[in-house]
């Protein structure tokens, strides 16, 4: 039986390297770092991915209502930060159209 405990949510405000808007992919890093606390890191990510996958299927709506809350925030979080108007370089680059010349003398 997998059990959630009380602080998932505090989870969710700690730095993550990936803000997933998908239910799943947000049990899927937390299922990798329980097991990391645990000193398991043999498993092929393929293998995490199909146990996961089952732990994912048994699990009932009531304990994936945490992971979808999380989902909810981040996708919340992804939409407010909007995409910037002005490019990482800081410059505005506009697209150069060529114009064919008639090769008629």
């Amino acid at each position: 039986m997998f059990r959630i405990s009380c602080s998932t949510l505090a989870w969710t405000m700690r730095p993550s390297k990936s803000l997933s808007a998908n239910p799943y992919f947000v049990f899927l890093d937390h299922f990798r770092i329980n097991l990391q606390k645990r000193d398991i890191y043999q498993l092929k990510p393929i293998s995490l991915a199909k146990i996961a996958g089952r732990k994912w299927r048994e699990m009932t709506v009531a304990q994936k209502s945490v992971f979808v809350q999380i989902a909810e925030i981040n996708r919340a979080r992804i939409k407010g930060r909007g995409r910037p108007s002005v490019p990482v370089g800081g410059v505005r680059r506009c697209r150069i159209k060529r114009v064919h010349r008639d090769c008629s003398f």
